[in-house]
C-alpha cells in the first residue's frame, strides 16, 4: 500500500567490487571442484543473520562462511546431505540425479529463519539457519576447520510429486508455497500454537497475539486440502497443505504479497509460468482473483520466470519522471541503449471479482530516453470475462453499474486506495505492474499501470559462445527493501540492480506513481574487459548485509512484539553484500551502500 509522506531521500548508490575468485585459486588436483547442477533457477543463497553462505551442489549443500573484505569462499566448513522424502521419483532434468536441487532460498517463517531447498524429484527440504550455525560451532569456530558431513535434521520435509522450482515463504502467516511443473501450486499452513502469557519471548503474532509456528516435525501429520473442500482461514490447529490449482503448465517462480498492517486474515500469492500467464490468488480462498498475460512484443511465445512483490514504502523519492526512470550509459562491452516504456491504464468502473484483467497486446516501443514527460495514456484497461480460467465455477459476472453509482464507486475507492505493485520478468523484459484497487477480497481494479524495460540484460555472443543463448531467462531476483534495491539476474552470466522510484501524487487520493531505473550492470565492464567473467551459467546470485552488519535475531522478537522496519524507518541503512556464482566455481563480490 502507498503511503504519503514516507517517501525515502534520492540517495545515490554506491557499488564497490571487492573480490574475484577464480576456479584455479579455489581448487587444484588434490583438491577439485565440487559438481554443480545446470539449467536449475537460483542455486546460491546467505543467510541474512550468520555470516553463512549456502552453494547447492547436486543432492548437497555446502556451507561456506565469505572471508571479509573480498568475500573469499574458502574449503566449506560443512556439507549437507539433503534429506529425502524417499518417494522415489525420477528427475525431470536429469534422471541420473534425480534429487539435485533446482532451487536455493533463505528466509524467515515465524522465529526461524530457514534455508529452503527444492529439488527435482519433487522434494522441500528446509533447514534452520541457527542449527547450522550451532552445528559449526560444535566443531570448531575457526574456518579453517576441517570440512564434515553435517548430521542435523531437516525442520521441514514434503514432496509436491513433480520437479519442484518455485519457493515463497510468508513469515508473520507461516506458510511455504512450492511451485512445480505439475502446473499446481502447494502451500504448506503451518499450525500455530498458543503460548503462555509469562512466554511472550516466543510469540509471534498472526492478526493477533501470543502465536507461534511449530515445527512439522513436532506435528508430522499434514492435512490435504483440496479445492472441494470448504476452509476456515482462522483454522490454524493443524498442518495444512492447500493446493492451488489454474496453471497450465510449468511454474517457476512466485511471491507472497504481505500486505502491512492488514485487518483481514486474506493472505495473497502471485505465480508466473512459462506460457506467460501471472495469477493473483487468495490463498485461503483458493481463488486466483486476478490474471495478467504477458505480451508477446513479437518475440514469440512470452515465459515468466521471475516475480517480486514491491512494497512502495521502500522506494526512492523521485521529483520527475526523469528520476523516476533512468538508465545507465555504457557499461558493458555490448552495450545497447535500454529502452523504457511507461503506460498508464485506467478504468471507468471498478472489476468485479471475475473479471480478468489483462496486460495490452499493443505496441509498447515508446522510447523514453531524454522526453519522459511524453508518456501515453490509455482511457481503458482491456477486461475478458469470457476465459475459462476465470470467473470461478458457480459465478457470474455482475450487471454493469449505471453512471451514478460508477461515480460513486470511483469515488469510494479514492477514499482507501491502496497500490499492489508486482516485478515481473520474462527472458527479455522486466516489467513493474502497478495495480491500484479499493480492496483485495472482492478485487475492484480501478487503474493499473506499467512500466517496462525492454531486452535489459541481453547480449551480443560470439559464436563460440552462441550456446549461452538457450540460458536466456531472467530468473534470479531479489530485493533489498532498506536500500530500494532489486537486482536482477540473467543465466547467461550478467546481473542488473535496480532502483525502485515513487513520486508523489498531486492528489491525495490518487496513488502514487511507482517506477524503477536501472543503476548498473554486473560484472563491470572493466571486469569482463580483464577475462574475471567467465562464459559458462551464472549457477545463482546470493545478497546479504555485510559482515558485521547482520540482522539480529532480537529483529524477529520484535516483528514479534508488532514492531517492523516500517515503524523505525532505517536513517543509515546497511551495506549489503551481492556475490555472483558462475558454473565453474568463478566468484566475483560487490559492496552496495547509499
Amino acid at each position: 500500500m502507498a503511503r504519503k509522506g514516507d517517501l525515502g531521500d534520492l540517495r545515490s548508490l554506491k557499488i564497490t567490487p571487492c573480490g574475484y575468485q577464480s576456479p584455479l585459486e579455489r581448487f587444484s588436483d588434490t583438491q577439485p571442484p565440487p559438481r554443480l547442477a545446470p539449467c536449475r533457477n537460483n542455486l546460491v543463497a546467505c543467510s541474512q543473520y550468520y555470516n553463512l553462505c549456502f552453494v547447492a551442489s547436486q543432492d548437497r549443500i555446502l556451507v561456506h562462511s565469505p572471508i571479509f573484505l573480498d568475500q573469499t569462499l574458502l574449503p566449506p566448513r560443512s556439507i549437507i546431505n539433503l534429506a529425502s522424502s524417499n518417494a522415489g521419483l525420477a528427475g525431470y532434468i536429469d534422471p541420473t540425479y534425480p534429487h539435485s536441487i533446482n532451487q536455493l532460498v533463505v528466509a524467515d517463517l515465524g522465529l526461524e529463519e530457514l534455508v529452503i531447498a527444492v529439488t527435482d524429484d519433487g522434494d522441500v527440504v528446509a533447514y534452520t539457519t541457527r542449527s547450522i550455525r550451532d552445528d559449526l560451532n560444535n566443531h570448531g569456530l575457526a574456518y579453517n576447520t576441517p570440512c564434515f558431513h553435517s548430521a542435523i535434521k531437516p525442520y521441514f520435509l514434503r514432496t509436491v510429486h513433480n520437479s519442484a522450482w518455485g519457493v515463497a515463504v510468508h513469515r508473520e502467516a507461516r506458510m511455504i508455497a512450492v511451485s512445480s511443473n505439475s502446473a499446481k501450486i502447494h502451500v504448506f499452513a503451518f499450525a500455530l500454537g498458543h503460548l503462555n502469557s509469562d512466554s511472550s519471548d516466543e510469540s509471534m503474532t498472526h492478526h493477533g497475539a501470543g502465536i507461534h509456528s511449530l515445527s512439522s516435525l513436532d506435528w508430522p501429520e499434514w492435512v490435504r486440502v483440496e479445492k472441494k473442500h470448504s476452509l476456515m482461514s482462522s483454522d490454524r490447529s493443524r498442518n495444512l497443505e492447500l493446493i492451488l490449482e489454474k496453471h497450465w503448465t510449468n511454474i517457476p517462480n512466485l511471491a507472497f504479497y504481505n500486505p502491512y498492517n492488514s485487518a483481514t486474515n486474506d493472505i495473497f500469492l502471485v505465480s508466473t509460468d512459462i506460457h506467460g500467464a501471472t495469477y493473483v490468488w487468495n490463498v485461503w480462498k483458493r481463488l486466483a482473483v486476478l490474471k495478467l498475460e504477458t505480451p508477446s512484443r513479437g518475440r514469440g511465445r512470452p515465459m515468466g520466470w521471475g516475480l517480486l512483490c514491491i512494497d512502495p514504502f521502500f522506494a526512492q523519492e523521485a521529483k520527475s519522471r526523469r528520476e523516476l526512470y533512468r538508465t545507465v550509459r555504457s557499461q558493458v562491452p555490448d552495450y545497447e541503449p535500454v529502452h523504457f516504456t511507461a503506460r498508464s491504464r485506467k478504468k471507468n468502473q471498478a472489476a468485479a471479482l471475475d473479471v480478468n484483467i489483462r496486460t495490452d497486446d499493443g505496441d509498447l516501443d515508446d522510447d523514453l530516453g531524454d522526453d519522459f514527460d511524453d508518456l501515453e495514456e490509455e482511457d481503458e484497461v482491456e477486461s475478458d470475462s469470457e476465459d475459462d480460467d476465470i470467473p470461478p465455477e458457480n459465478e457470474s459476472p455482475s450487471e454493469e453499474p449505471d453512471a451514478d453509482a460508477q461515480i460513486a464507486m470511483l469515488q469510494d475507492s479514492r477514499a482507501k486506495q491502496m497500490t499492489f505493485s508486482i516485478l515481473h520478468t520474462t527472458r527479455h523484459d522486466v516489467r513493474l505492474l502497478n495495480i491500484h484497487t479499493s480492496t483485495w477480497t472482492t478485487p475492484q481494479v480501478t487503474d493499473m499501470s506499467e512500466v517496462v524495460c525492454l531486452s535489459i540484460l541481453d547480449q551480443r555472443l560470439h559464436p563460440y559462445d552462441i550456446f549461452l543463448r538457450r540460458l536466456q531467462r531472467l530468473n534470479m531476483v531479489h530485493q533489498v527493501p532498506e536500500l530500494s534495491l532489486v537486482t536482477v539476474g540473467d543465466q547467461m552470466g550478467r546481473v542488473a540492480v535496480l532502483s525502485i522510484t515513487r513520486r508523489k501524487a498531486e492528489k491525495e487520493w490518487e496513488p502514487d506513481d511507482v517506477g524503477f531505473r536501472v543503476e548498473a550492470f554486473l560484472p563491470f565492464k572493466s571486469q569482463e574487459d580483464d577475462g574475471q567473467r567467465p562464459k559458462t551459467d551464472l549457477l545463482g546470485v546470493a545478497v546479504a548485509p555485510v559482515q558485521g552488519h547482520e540482522r539480529r535475531r532480537e529483529d524477529l522478537f520484535d516483528a514479534a512484539a508488532g514492531e517492523h522496519l516500517k515503524s523505525r524507518r532505517v536513517v543509515r541503512s546497511r551495506p549489503y553484500r551481492v556475490m555472483l556464482y558462475y558454473l565453474d566455481h568463478t566468484v566475483l563480490s560487490y559492496e552496495l551502500s547509499r
